[in-house]
């Protein structure tokens, strides 16, 4: 037994694939073990297809001389002579048998049609009688199963082949009487069924079969093939085809995982300003990229080559460079790397062969098979995986040192979870921040739920919970339950809905929340929005905090009034807490005095897990805590902690949690009905002194320092970016039209959708929107540039276009990410938009509408998705024979 398949159950699609397909193949291998044996030239031959209802043996069994020459499960030969000629049949069985759920049988047709080949080369100079049964041959009528003759291929065994000119039809009806039907092209038989007339149609006995077959003298001649791109095994061709369409699919599954892996060690946290790891990185790729660089090596994306491909990576796989990316994996344990792992639901980045030498052994020798039998079909074929890791690795050669995978990771990583925010401006919106784990999410579910609120005991300490379903989770660990910023809006949802998109996910109105009873208990304003902010000090990582704090002020722009309640764990002596909880709010301000001077406006403070008294023991010993280092940038925060109208204390759970939870309830919105009501009298006060001046934003969003650094490193690369992006979109359009199973009609819509995307929404001058109306042969490529100004609304059309098309939307990883990694790009753009240091970019795409242009030519010139094929596989050799002159 192979040693594989004890355990394929656990190996990976493509070793399955090629374990089953080595085995199918070895098993037609070793069932032709037969020479078929020489007979006289020019003998007559009559050729029996089919079963027969296993009544062959008594077509001949009233010949007094007859002789069985040779005979096996596949095939029977035998000798008859009459009258002193001498005539051999030839019956194969199982040759018009198929299935495509059953690889035995499609096996069996394989070795039938292969021993046919066989046979015909002995007997090139004989002439021959066709005899087919027609209760094997498939089809509905009789009309069905002669179309399905020319439809198969039936007369078709490889390098030889048979005119339909000249055959019979026997159907079996009762006892030992046939159905004796002859089919003569001469005769019409393309025209049989306005004709019938034409058809010698008659009941015979068994024994009279072959003596109307020889007195017809409709003799036939095989004819050998003058090419090998003439070959043809008629359905056995199906049958190989789903094996190498199967093979083919995994083979791209699996390189396009290697390059997932490669594009994993570069984008790995511990990548980033470790230059030890960088060039381990770096030398590995270069490795790789060597022999595909190579003009002279024959590394190429050819379907026949993916044999050496496998056997060169898994070379390099094995090398020092691959070894010492391994050995650092094995102890990097960091809770980044962890997190980036489960991110990327990655089981292990580690190098290793894509194929043991035995699979690879297989898988060569299955293409091997290809080959022999399929060459006219595969030998311009490719695995477009091959090409993509080549282009990949090329780009990733040139700027890998550099880090940029790893940069616009982290890049992407912050806008993903950039939230944008509402979609026109609230008027009102109370925002709870504070340091994860403060209790903001537990006050907003007492705000909503105070009924509901109990005490339970976590690690020995008691915490409140929520006895139901909520949509602000209290959490247990140290870990933030608060991801994102989450709003009730104490309303009702269709006006909510003015407000948000309505897929938005994390803010709901006060009826999605409450039911109707809970609903009118509510206390807090009308209209109002009230929104549980993540905490700024967030325990996942630094890029997170720095996703929270750009949404903070996405939500905040769009916010009339604005009353922020700070959330501060009063039982945690710690002076970071106090600087994590009111930084977030200080680098907004463009005031950073606004804090101090008008904190009474629109500010609050919750003290949390606060002990009874302990607030009046804090401002007795304030000095003591802090030592004087909150005294300068945050002496307001004392100011809040003393002051009664703007303090509320929300103390730990006791025995009777009730009323903690009463005056939490009373203390809010009373609180917020009082600065809301200010801020509406200084609205009015400023509109009637100040209706001419123009009102200053209170807050502008501040950018950390790492969010500079990674646009300034990645704006430069955007081009070649770009430039990778349209490299993949072409071979894209390749993979689309040859292996797609649309119409080709379908494939023309296609086509257009993406032209109108790259030249109706590039070209702006008035002059060429002109001349493109002048003539339906688009050729004006000299102004089509993708550029800073375009870029975006090209990249959202290719990622529709790409979404849209069942071909590639599962199928093109990479051209997906590249998209995304423009788009991270152009989104940090707009908030480093004051940035005039940054040089724009332009590309242009004359290769990429130059290509579409001829494809479309190409559709109108073909009636099928067969001719189509074919012209355009010969314009890729084209271009490729070109190229190689070129190189």
């Amino acid at each position: 037994m192979d040693q594989y398949q004890q355990n394929e159950a656990q190996e990976s699609p493509l070793v399955q694939t090629i374990i089953n397909i080595h085995n199918h193949f070895e098993n037609i291998n070793n069932q032709i073990k037969d020479k078929f044996p020489q007979i006289p030239q020019k003998s007559t031959v009559l050729i029996f297809l089919g079963q027969f209802g296993l009544q062959f043996l008594n077509f001949y069994a009233h010949f007094l001389t007859k002789q069985v020459i040779q005979v096996n499960k596949y095939y029977k030969l035998v000798k008859v002579e009459d009258q002193g000629n001498i005539y051999y049949l030839l019956n194969f069985p199982m040759i018009l048998l198929y299935d495509n759920q059953n690889d035995q049988i499609a096996q069996n047709l394989c070795i039938s049609k292969f021993y046919a080949e066989m046979a015909l080369k002995q007997m090139e100079k004989c002439s021959f009688y066709l005899i087919l049964d027609n209760q094997q041959l498939k089809g509905d009528d009789d009309k069905a199963k002669l179309d399905n003759v020319i439809i198969d291929s039936i007369f078709y065994f490889g390098s030889y082949y048979f005119n339909e000119d000249n055959f019979f039809l026997l159907r079996h009806q009762v006892e030992n009487r046939w159905d004796y039907l002859q089919f003569s092209k001469s005769n019409g038989f393309f025209s049989y069924f306005s004709q019938k007339q034409q058809i010698q149609n008659q009941i015979v006995s068994q024994n009279e079969i072959l003596n109307s077959i020889i007195k017809s003298d409709n003799i036939i001649n095989v004819t050998k093939v003058k090419s090998e791109d003439f070959i043809n095994y008629g359905k056995m061709m199906t049958y190989l085809y789903k094996q190498y369409d199967s093979l083919k699919e995994q083979l791209n599954l699996n390189i396009r995982q290697f390059q997932q892996l490669l594009l994993y060690l570069q984008q790995m946290p511990i990548v980033n300003n470790n230059n030890e790891v960088i060039m381990e990185i770096v030398n590995y790729l270069k490795e790789l990229y060597q022999d595909f660089e190579d003009k002279r090596n024959l590394l190429t994306d050819k379907a026949s080559q993916i044999g050496s491909v496998y056997k060169y990576i898994n070379k390099v796989n094995k090398q020092e460079n691959a070894k010492k990316i391994n050995q650092r994996q094995d102890y990097v344990f960091s809770p980044q790397m962890k997190q980036f792992k489960e991110d990327n639901k990655i089981e292990q980045l580690k190098i290793e062969p894509l194929l043991s030498d035995d699979l690879n052994d297989k898988l060569n020798g299955i293409i091997q098979f290809f080959i022999k039998y399929l060459n006219t079909q595969i030998k311009n074929d490719t695995i477009c995986e091959v090409q993509k890791l080549k282009l990949n690795l090329k780009q990733w050669c040139a700027y890998c040192h550099e880090s940029l995978e790893n940069i616009l990771y982290e890049l992407k990583y912050i806008t993903q979870r950039i939230q944008k925010g509402p979609e026109k401006e609230i008027e009102n919106g109370i925002y709870l921040i504070g340091i994860t784990k403060a209790g903001k999410s537990t006050i907003i579910n007492s705000l909503l739920n105070p009924h509901k609120i109990v005490q339970e005991k976590f690690l020995n300490e008691k915490v409140y919970r929520i006895k139901m379903e909520t949509k602000f989770k209290i959490g247990e660990s140290g870990v933030s339950e608060t991801q994102k910023i989450s709003g009730v809006y104490i309303g009702k949802k269709e006006e909510l809905n003015q407000f948000f998109k309505q897929d938005e996910s994390n803010v709901f109105s006060l009826e999605e929340v409450l039911d109707q009873n809970q609903n009118q208990n509510c206390k807090i304003p009308q209209k109002c929005f009230i929104f549980d902010c993540p905490g700024f000090d967030d325990n996942s990582n630094e890029l997170m905090r720095i996703a929270h704090r750009i949404s903070l002020y996405n939500y905040f722009s769009k916010t009339k009034n604005i009353i922020v309640f700070f959330v501060v764990d009063i039982s945690l002596k710690n002076i970071e807490q106090i600087k994590n909880t009111f930084d977030p709010i200080s680098y907004l301000l463009e005031n950073k005095n606004d804090l101090e001077e008008d904190f009474n406006k629109w500010t609050n403070l919750i003290l949390t897990k606060a002990k009874k008294g302990s607030r009046q023991e804090y401002l007795e010993n304030w000095e003591k805590v802090y030592k004087g280092y909150l005294e300068q940038d945050y002496s307001f925060y004392k100011k809040l902690f003393e002051n009664d109208q703007r303090c509320i204390e929300f103390p730990k759970p006791s025995k009777d949690i009730t009323q903690n939870i009463q005056n939490l309830v009373d203390s809010i919105p009373q609180k917020l009905y009082n600065q809301l009501e200010k801020q509406q009298q200084n609205e009015q006060k400023q509109i009637k002194q100040q209706q001419f001046k123009q009102q200053q934003s209170k807050f502008k969003l501040v950018l950390d320092d790492k969010v500079w650094r990674l646009y300034e490193q990645c704006i430069p690369k955007a081009k070649m970016k770009l430039e990778q992006l349209i490299n993949f979109l072409i071979e894209d359009l390749d993979q689309y039209i040859l292996e797609s199973d649309d119409t080709i009609n379908q494939k023309k819509q296609q086509m257009q959708k993406i032209q109108n995307i790259l030249l109706n929404q590039i070209k702006q001058d008035t002059k060429i929107q002109q001349d493109i109306k002048k003539t339906q042969d688009i050729q004006i490529t000299q102004d089509i540039k993708i550029n800073k100004e375009n870029c975006e609304y090209v990249l959202k059309g290719l990622s529709d276009w790409v979404k849209g098309n069942h071909h590639l939307k599962h199928n093109d990883f990479f051209l997906q990410l590249y998209i995304k990694d423009m788009k991270s790009i152009l989104i940090i753009s707009k908030y480093c938009q004051n940035n005039n240091q940054i040089a724009p970019f332009e590309i242009r795409i004359d290769n990429l509408v130059n290509k579409i242009n001829t494809i479309l030519k190409m559709i109108e010139y073909s009636q099928s998705n067969t001719y189509l094929n074919k012209i355009y596989k010969n314009e890729l050799e084209k271009q490729q024979q070109y190229e190689q002159q070129n190189t």
